[in-house]
């Protein structure tokens, strides 16, 4: 079976400025990038960038699916919408981190499936639009995904 990899991350907030757009294009010249969205798949080598400085500079929400089974979800908010003290005390795991970075908290979670299975139905085109409520769950004091996770 071939590698394959899945980065896709949203800005959600606001939009990224032209700077922003160059500056990642400089990471990749395969990927669709758009004022709210990067996308790029890998089937050999991997990305130059590094997902956790992207989600403090420039992005909201990220995902990550390899076919060997690691799933990975950032989430980005504002730490008035949520207070980093209470990400902490949920994510505090090998599978689920919190940090904060000025005015925003990131949360980090990830999973290793095992089994080593893989099903070409699991990865698509904008599978982290189907997430994005959770943040906004996250925005309005719903805990349940810290609970979760």
């Amino acid at each position: 079976m071939a590698e394959y990899q899945y980065y896709e991350f949203l800005a959600i907030d606001r939009p990224l400025d032209a700077r922003q757009l160059a500056e990642l294009r400089a990471l990749s010249t395969r990927a669709r990038i758009s004022p709210s969205r990067f996308v790029n798949t890998y089937q050999w080598g991997d990305f130059r960038g590094d997902p956790r400085a992207l989600m403090t500079q420039y992005f909201d929400a990220f995902l990550y699916t390899a076919n060997w089974g690691t799933r990975r979800l950032m989430l980005r908010l504002p730490s008035r919408l949520l207070d980093p003290s209470i990400a902490r005390r949920y994510c505090h795991t090998d599978s689920a981190s919190a940090w904060a970075a000025g005015k925003i908290v990131i949360l980090d979670l990830s999973r290793e499936d095992q089994d080593g299975s893989w099903e070409d139905e699991e990865y698509g085109e904008e599978s982290l639009g189907s997430i994005i409520p959770a943040r906004a769950e996250l925005a309005t004091g719903d805990l349940r995904l810290l609970y979760l996770a």
